[in-house]
């Protein structure tokens, strides 16, 4: 019982750091979106095709949570 409970207990510290990990990514992805939105307001001229891209990107941000 011993070896199966540090098996369990290496196993959930493995998923908490690989939680932190996709934690850090989303973190970054998120800050990205923010940054391409921004550049996208900047260099759209048709605003059809701005709320076009932009609800893309929140497509892609809500996927990401």
């Amino acid at each position: 019982m011993t070896e199966e409970v540090k098996r369990l207990r290496c196993a959930v510290a493995d998923l908490i750091a690989e939680n932190e990990r996709l934690e850090e990514k989303i973190d970054w992805l998120d800050e990205v979106i923010e940054i391409v939105i921004g550049m996208v307001y900047k260099h759209v001229d048709d605003m059809s095709e701005l709320y076009a891209e932009a609800e893309r990107l929140n497509d892609l941000k809500e996927a990401l949570k």
